[in-house]
């Protein structure tokens, strides 16, 4: 009859996950991912918008639980930070020097606008207002959102080697 007993043709079958020749088997393969174009704006921006949420968290920590200039100080140039980190988040292609000369125009647009007094008017109407456009005019505020948006550019600019 011809029959063995006891033997079994096991060189056709093949393991599933490794462990057998892992060179023939794809799941086991490492295949290096290319983020695209679209992938790596989306986790640029979801990188920016969680850094502005921190931001104003610290700025209004800040109002809150400081007096004096240094605090004033702070808070300036933590909006002026955030102002760049919104304008990145709108520009995201765009260089982050660029960006920060647009937020420094911003931010010194709003400084001069409180000039016209419309935004002591507006602050009492709406009370939120008052910390986007503030309500009075000073100069080293302009220093402080200059300063800011320098730091910020230059972290920006190291982090993502512009």
């Amino acid at each position: 009859m011809g029959r063995k007993i006891g033997t079994s043709d096991l060189d056709s079958v093949r393991p599933i996950f490794g462990m057998g020749d892992e060179h023939d088997n794809r799941l086991l393969e490492v295949v290096p991912t290319v983020a695209s174009r679209e992938q790596l704006i989306l986790r640029r921006r979801l990188s920016l918008a969680a850094a502005a949420v921190m931001i104003v968290i610290t700025g209004l920590v800040v109002t809150y639980a400081t007096v004096g200039l240094v605090g004033d100080l702070v808070g300036d140039a933590l909006y002026a930070v955030l102002v760049f980190l919104l304008a990145s988040f709108i520009l995201v292609r765009m260089n982050s020097w660029r960006v920060a000369v647009i937020a420094i125009l911003f931010c010194t647009g709003i400084e001069l606008f409180q000039l016209t007094g419309l935004p002591v008017s507006i602050a009492a109407v709406f009370p939120p207002a008052r910390f986007v456009l503030g309500t009075s005019f000073d100069v080293i505020d302009l220093i402080a959102y200059t300063g800011g948006v320098l730091i910020a550019a230059a972290v920006t600019t190291w982090r993502r080697l512009d």
